[in-house]
């Protein structure tokens, strides 16, 4: 009877309320289970096509190496991964005084990122020529197997007069960002990075980490998909305050695209191999920091190259 009663009472998240997660049937709910894109597989051939082989059974062999070729691939990967940065991302800024504010940038580790960062990455280095669609597939597959949403949490802050950076104190409540999705379901992370519970010194350095929210749980006796694209057309997350100073600056939300109500049936932009005049070839690789500089034309380019960093430990 116990039991019962706790899973009666399963279904919006509340301070009183037990929360239970659970795993729906249906093969669809875990959207990191995917083939990889075409234009994943597109980029990657541009810069090592295969030879053809009269042998049918025999894998192809792989063309010689073109530098040319493999430069324009790096760079297609990378304006691919600049742009599903953006398209993935959504960001709270705060004023803190006259002269300075904060953004609080939310991610999500989509598969179409992961994919991005993963090209990026493989042609960088260059460690791997063939199997490239296996590798891809694998590397979703790990991601998948976590049976969670993941997002990476960004807090950087901007200050105009370097000379008397006045230092501010940010304090966000982590166990009250909560998913919520057209059901009016109240979804608490699974998991996070404990170091975003801590008081953020603005006069630091940015701090970021990961929050990990559960695919479905128990609504009454429904095991609920949480993130169902048949009705979420939006990736909503709010936070009832943050703190500056000890001080509450009220409710902020987070809302990230998510499904077309829609579906356009339109084929993805092919890519672009041609570097345009003057583009700096040495940009494409990973940066340490997340971009402080919120009005530049080049943040989310710089911005993706902090993701590509944190999600492959670039510099580790």
């Amino acid at each position: 009877m116990i039991l019962a009663a706790m899973l009666d009472g399963c279904g919006e998240a509340a301070d009183d309320i037990p929360v239970v997660f659970c795993t729906p049937e249906s093969s669809q709910v875990n959207i990191y289970r995917v083939p990889p894109q075409s234009w994943a597989d597109a980029i990657f051939i541009y810069a090592y096509p295969p030879m053809p082989t009269a042998i049918p059974p025999a894998p192809p062999a792989i063309s010689p190496p073109n530098e040319g070729m493999i430069l324009g691939a790096r760079y297609a990967a990378f304006q691919q991964l600049a742009k599903e940065a953006e398209r993935w991302s959504d960001t709270e800024t705060i004023k803190l005084d006259d002269s300075s504010k904060v953004r609080i940038t939310l991610t999500f580790i989509s598969p179409e990122l992961i994919q991005a960062v993963f090209l990026s990455d493989v042609l960088k280095d260059r460690f791997l020529t063939t199997g490239f669609q296996d590798q891809l597939q694998s590397t979703l597959n790990g991601v998948a197997d976590r049976d969670e949403l993941l997002f990476l949490l960004t807090v950087t802050s901007s200050n105009s007069d370097n000379m008397n950076p006045i230092p501010h104190k940010i304090q966000i409540p982590i166990d009250s960002m909560n998913l919520n999705n057209a059901e009016n379901l109240i979804v608490p992370s699974t998991h996070d990075d404990h170091n975003l519970e801590q008081i953020i010194d603005t006069a630091s350095e940015p701090v970021f980490g990961y929050l990990a929210y559960p695919l479905a749980m128990l609504s009454g006796t429904q095991c609920k998909w949480i993130m169902d694209p048949k009705y979420n057309t939006n990736i909503v997350v709010t936070v009832p305050t943050i703190k500056v100073d000890g001080n509450g600056t009220g409710e902020h939300s987070w809302t990230i695209p998510y499904a077309s109500l829609i579906d356009p049936i339109l084929p993805p932009d092919p890519p672009n191999f041609i570097i345009p005049p003057g583009f700096d070839t040495n940009l494409m690789v990973p940066l340490d920091l997340p971009p402080t500089e919120f009005n530049q034309a080049d943040y989310w380019q710089n911005f993706a190259r902090f993701i590509w960093s944190q999600l492959t430990l670039g510099k580790y």
